[in-house]
Parts: C-alpha cells; sequence; structure tokens
C-alpha cells in the first residue's frame, strides 16, 4: 500500500510509526514546506516523558539534557518521532507542496518534484488535522517559574508557561502562543489521534 501523509506533525509521525510497527509492508512518503523536522523557533506545549508509550520508544533520539529530567520540549519530541520514522522507511520529502489533482492523485512541486513523476496515485491519504480551535493560550520560556495557569520545570533552569492572558514577567526568554484546550495534553493528544488513524486504517485491511 502507498501511504502519503500531508503535513509532517506530530499527530502524522505517530500514525506514520503506528503503521510501521504494526509490520505491515507500506510505502509512506510525508510532504513538508519546512526544510527540518523539529525547529524550535515556536515555542508549543511539551509534555512528560511518561505521558506516552511512544515516548518511550524515541528516548534514544533525546537530547542528553532530556535524560537529566521528566519535561520533553515539543520540538524534541516531534524531531524524535521524525527520527525514529525515517529510521524504520519514512520518505520526508522537505521544501516540497502538492496538488491533489484527482482522487489520491496528486502532483508534486518543489523538491519532491525530482523524485516523481509527473502524477503519483497512493493508497491512502493522510489529511493534516484541523486547525486548531479553542483557548488561546500565552506561553513563556522564563528562568523563574511564574504564577500562572501552567508552569512546568523544564529541567535545565528554565520553565514552560502557559497563561490564558498575555505573560508579563521578567527573566522570559522566549514568548510564544497556542491554540487548544490543555497545553498538559497537547502533546499526547497528537500521539493518541494519529495512533488511532493509523489503528482504522489497518483494521480496514483486514
Amino acid at each position: 500500500m502507498r501511504i502519503l501523509a500531508l503535513d509532517d506533525s506530530i499527530r502524522s509521525l505517530a500514525f506514520s510509526l503506528t503503521i510501521q510497527n504494526s509490520g505491515a509492508t507500506n510505502e509512506i512518503h510525508m510532504v513538508s514546506e519546512k526544510t527540518e523536522v523539529g525547529l524550535s523557533d515556536t515555542l508549543k506545549p511539551g509534555t512528560n516523558r511518561d505521558s506516552h508509550p511512544m515516548l518511550q520508544g524515541i528516548a534514544r533520539h533525546m537530547p542528553m539534557v532530556a535524560m537529566a529530567g521528566s519535561f520533553l520540549r515539543n520540538s524534541w519530541v516531534h524531531r524524535g518521532l521524525a527520527i525514529e520514522s525515517v529510521s524504520n522507511g519514512l520518505n520526508i520529502h522537505f521544501r516540497s507542496a502538492v496538488n491533489e489533482v484527482d482522487r489520491g492523485v496528486f502532483e508534486f512541486h518543489g523538491i519532491a518534484g525530482s523524485s516523481f513523476s509527473a502524477t503519483e496515485h497512493f493508497d491512502y491519504v493522510s489529511y493534516p488535522p484541523q486547525a486548531n480551535v479553542g483557548i488561546l493560550w500565552h506561553g513563556a520560556v522564563s528562568t523563574k517559574s511564574l504564577a500562572a495557569e501552567v508552569s512546568r520545570d523544564r529541567g535545565d533552569g528554565t520553565f514552560e508557561t502557559w497563561s490564558r492572558i498575555p505573560i508579563k514577567d521578567s527573566g522570559i526568554l522566549q514568548h510564544g502562543r497556542w491554540m487548544g484546550e490543555e497545553p498538559n495534553e497537547a502533546v499526547v493528544m497528537a500521539i493518541r489521534e494519529g495512533v488511532n488513524e493509523a489503528i482504522r486504517l489497518l483494521s480496514s485491511l483486514k
């Protein structure tokens, strides 16, 4: 089966890794407009290392500082899932885009355009999740714990904080915004959604 994932999100990487770990023989391609997976220029919620079993399988891809604590940055999880998936055979096409010209038939542009013929057919397409909805959270990385709804020690002398109101304090190293229901659950929910999509696909093939 030829599978195409139309983004490189944590959700899509969890989908790919679940398919790969099932033992089924599949050719999986992923398209990204970025130049690298897990870029940390945008702050997104992190998670505890024991929040999902899949995180244990990518621990060896984490930086050394991650081994000393229980908190994993979003970018570390993102990159770790990508490394594991590519090691298992995932094909990621960076600086690329696609147009769907017919049901399951795509034209590739950018770097991926040189790897494929004019059009390519896929048996299954994993579409990007819908745009984030919910509460607008304001995030910050700081040198101290801040009085806010969610503030977690990152284990390296910094704290990740999320609040429903803008964060104004001294010692701020990075600001960010994220849309969703619960920052503590963001990574786990993305992984679960990807795993569930993969399970539905695998079940449909039996």
